[in-house]
């Protein structure tokens, strides 16, 4: 049951979470370029697979289309759909999960999605757009698609992300062949001979692709605004009766018939970087087109040379690092930081840091990720090593892990849907490396990471290096620090003063010490 606005005693603002109002934000923190030059629809996947950034086209298609590519596909991006940076999104992701919203119900006069309604014989799908985005794709496609259904048999709603292939003016293809509730749905309506309803909305807010691609055993329309982190206003569709966002761009509202799958839909470029083949799926008949007057479309990058820049990697890699949060948990582990890294699609690389513990923390963290079916290689590195940086966990791969000792192999595991290297079965083999320092290993100068010092202070504590040593053995830099030196030159004349008066030594890991106090 949805509140009605009015029951919360306020109107709902529907530009906050507007998909034109947040490309409008990635313009001005430079994560989006702007392209104002007429673009044939036939060119969009080229332009948008060239640059590492959004692109927000101004003129595309003979229709002069707002079109907004890959808004979710950087974790800054995501980072600033929830208002925090960069390495705070998984954690405020996961708070927000934590602190369910409801759904508020807004009437159809006062819905933007509902600004331009066309039904009947105004239904014309080829005035969206839908355009080529992988060399051998099957067709033209509508890619950033988010569905809201509602099961006829119990009233479970749901929120998943679908990709269109268009078919004729009024008919699309869609992919229900994947495991996925739309699809069990489906079956059962087959089953009794009906019609499944739903509503596809075509521009969203990044936080919302969040709420459709997270599993969650709850009414996934409130999750929507649960993710948003507010209740979340949505409008009865004018044909179907299906509910969507109020604030969105545009909707397509239809039916997938009971003549059940009948048609070929593919092949398209998958998120694994290669093509899904073609497969049997049902058709959909659209029975409405809603839309703000000033709609800004979307699209997605999805596939190609560069994983890590599509949208669908960056908001995979979101939501794995929550549920890798909550593995870990169970297994009585608090990891520093969990990054699922890009280029294996956001699902199958996973490196989490850890503080140092005991000597097994680190293979039971590989066992807990294990049970994760997207999760095929796990790496553990201690806190003081970065997962977020390239640089730091190849260093830590080179210089703490023996292959001998540190990698753990588990066969005949069950992978994630798709993987290229699953066998007849599904199942896949995964690794784990316990990249971490070994445990027993000395305190010796050898085994410290070299860093850049600490930046001078200036504050002074003691007046001379003798009387800063006869407190304790000091590095050099210590010395600095306590003599609140800006420089260090006069404190290696200090010391040479002192050595001639044979009154210093060196321990064994270069500290600098009062012979009589070593």
């Amino acid at each position: 049951m949805l509140q009605p606005a009015t029951a919360r005693g306020a109107s709902a603002d529907f530009d906050k979470f507007r998909l034109r109002h947040f490309a409008e934000q990635l313009i001005a923190i430079g994560e989006a370029e702007v392209h104002a030059a007429p673009i044939a629809m036939a060119d969009l996947a080229a332009t948008i697979a060239e640059t590492p950034k959004a692109v927000v086209f101004r003129n595309a298609g003979p229709e002069q289309f707002e079109l907004v590519a890959a808004a979710g596909g950087s974790r800054r991006r995501l980072a600033a759909a929830l208002g925090v940076n960069e390495r705070d999104a998984g954690k405020e992701y996961l708070n927000r999960l934590g602190k369910p919203q409801p759904v508020i119900e807004v009437r159809s006069d006062s819905a933007p999605v509902h600004q331009i309604v066309r039904k009947g014989d105004d239904v014309d799908l080829t005035r969206l757009p839908f355009h080529l985005q992988h060399e051998l794709d099957g067709g033209v496609y509508i890619s950033a698609s988010i569905d809201y259904a509602v099961d006829p048999a119990n009233g479970k709603r749901n929120v998943g992300c679908r990709r269109l292939m268009l078919r004729n003016r009024s008919t699309m293809r869609a992919n229900l062949t994947d495991a996925s509730d739309l699809k069990l749905m489906y079956l059962a309506c087959l089953k009794r001979g009906e019609r499944l309803p739903v509503s596809y909305v075509i521009g969203a807010h990044p936080l919302d692709y969040l709420a459709a691609t997270q599993k969650q055993p709850v009414d996934e329309f409130a999750l929507v605004g649960t993710v948003r982190g507010e209740p979340v206003p949505m409008v009865r569709g004018v044909t179907n009766g299906i509910y969507v966002p109020a604030d969105a761009e545009a909707v397509i509202e239809g039916y997938f018939d009971e003549l059940g799958y009948r048609e070929m839909e593919g092949p398209y470029g998958e998120f694994y970087g290669y093509y899904g083949a073609m497969h049997i799926d049902p058709v959909f008949h659209a029975t409405a087109i809603t839309l703000r007057r000033d709609a800004m479309f979307q699209t997605v990058l999805h596939a190609g040379r560069l994983i890590g820049r599509m949208d669908s990697a960056n908001l995979a890699s979101l939501n794995a690092e929550v549920n890798a949060w909550r593995a870990l948990r169970v297994a009585k582990l608090e990891p520093v930081a969990i990054n699922f890294v890009l280029a294996s699609n956001g699902r199958q690389h996973c490196r989490i840091s850890l503080k140092r513990g005991a000597p097994e923390q680190a293979r039971l963290a590989i066992a807990a990720l294990f049970a994760l079916p997207n999760v095929k290689h796990v790496f553990v590195v201690d806190e003081d090593v970065d997962v977020f940086s390239d640089q730091e966990v190849e260093w830590a791969m080179a210089t703490r892990f023996s292959a001998a000792r540190d990698i753990v192999v588990a066969t005949g595991m069950r992978g994630f849907y798709a993987d290229p290297m699953a066998d007849q079965d599904g199942l896949v083999a995964k690794a784990g490396f316990d990249c971490t320092a070994p445990h027993g290993q000395s305190d010796a100068l050898e085994h410290r990471r070299a860093l850049a010092p600490k930046p001078s202070q200036g504050v002074l504590r003691n007046q001379s290096v003798a009387e800063a040593l006869q407190t304790r053995s000091m590095h050099f830099g210590e010395l600095a620090a306590a003599l609140g030196s800006a420089d260090g030159r006069e404190i290696a004349l200090a010391l040479d003063g002192l050595r001639e008066q044979d009154q210093i030594t060196r321990l064994a890991n270069g500290e600098w010490a009062l012979k009589d106090q070593k």
